[in-house]
């Protein structure tokens, strides 16, 4: 394990036990998703310094879709800075030092060669 970070995931309301299986709601941890054993995280980001609640690097997180062990089907996450906009459709977001701290392991971890790193989902 490299570092863990405290995030948000998910607009306040879809923020409750169970809710990872609706659209919009947190994302859901790997145990819950069938055939998972965990996420991947890429470490090239995507730019997107024009998209709204991003205004940053985007961090794909793959799969890309699938399916909970109750039959939701979720999908497109993925790990940027909170730009100040209430809530996320399901992607990990850190506020802006936390995420500055991750782009610069990240960074570091592309630069020694690593396409991505395994993520583990986890709620208290």
């Amino acid at each position: 394990m490299l570092q863990v970070w405290v995030a948000t995931s998910a607009t306040a309301r879809k923020q409750f036990p169970e809710s990872f299986h609706q659209k919009g709601s947190m994302i859901p941890p790997e145990y819950r998703v069938l055939e998972l054993k965990f996420w991947t995280v890429n470490t090239k980001p995507i730019s997107m310094k024009e998209k709204k609640g991003v205004e940053g690097n985007f961090y794909q997180i793959l799969p890309s879709d699938v399916k909970t062990d109750k039959g939701g089907v979720r999908g497109d996450f993925g790990i940027h800075k909170d730009a100040n906009v209430p809530g996320s459709m399901g992607c990990i977001v850190l506020t802006p030092e936390r995420f500055q701290g991750f782009e610069k392991e990240v960074t570091q971890l592309a630069k020694e060669g690593k396409d991505s790193i395994p993520l583990f989902v986890t709620y208290n």
